[in-house]
């Protein structure tokens, strides 16, 4: 029972010594290569890698953007020059009421008159509706032409993007070919040249992001008022 317990002993020592040479020699060796983690560990993504297809999608999502809000302010321009054509046959009824009045007035037609007075008070309110309207046209061009600005900063980040996803390709095929430091950090400053780059093309999108919802909310905000407008002096949509 004694040679037992002796050999179990002797076994536990051998293991024991064992392990602690095996942690001393991982302890002495870890030094000798202090920067091969920073070497070998894998890039900071700060901007986030998307696949082709993703990329090519929203391409084709903002061309379309693009020829939506082109054709807008076409439409938006024709019906503002309708609208001007509207008030200057308008102002024109206009000059025509007050000749009539002044004729009434010289032949002491008292309820002509008054009827002119109604008639030129109505046609002042369609002029004043329609210069609103006209006011909302130029703001829908506006909008229209800040929606085809974002729209262009939109393709030319995700064709940037296209350029960085290939230019990480590259860097990773050269990596795993294992070609010299020099290759690998000329390749390094192509990408970060084409990260800022993209970065900066992200932030004048954001601020055109930005515009446009404002430029949206005023154009709701005029729509709301000119249909205020509208029914509170019963008169028919423009």
């Amino acid at each position: 029972m004694n040679a037992t317990h002796d050999t179990s002993r002797r076994v536990y020592t051998l293991a024991l010594s064992c392990a602690v040479a095996v942690i001393v020699a991982m302890t002495s060796a870890y030094p000798q290569y202090p920067m091969q983690s920073n070497q070998t560990e894998p890039r900071m993504v700060v901007i986030p890698w998307r696949t082709s297809i993703e990329i090519d999608g929203d391409i084709e999502n903002s061309q379309l953007a693009k020829r939506l809000a082109l054709d807008r302010r076409a439409r938006a321009e024709m019906r503002a020059k309708e609208i001007e054509i509207n008030i200057e046959t308008k102002r024109m009824a206009s000059k025509d009421i007050g000749r009539r009045m002044d004729d009434a007035k010289k032949g002491n037609h008292a309820s002509e008159l008054i009827s002119l007075q109604s008639e030129a008070r109505a046609n002042k309110q369609v002029v004043d509706l329609l210069n609103r309207l006209k006011d909302l046209r130029k703001a829908e061009i506006d909008e229209a032409m800040v929606e085809t600005e974002r729209a262009d900063l939109d393709i030319a980040a995700l064709q940037l993007e296209t350029e960085l996803l290939h230019k990480r390709v590259e860097y990773d095929s050269l990596s795993t070919a294992g070609l010299g430091e020099l290759a690998l950090t000329s390749t390094q400053q192509v990408l970060r040249d084409i990260e800022q780059r993209l970065l900066q093309l992200q932030q004048k999108r954001a601020s055109a992001t930005e515009k446009l919802a404002s430029k949206q909310k005023d154009i709701v905000t005029r729509r709301i008022k000119l249909h205020e407008a509208q029914i509170k002096l019963g008169m028919p949509r423009a």
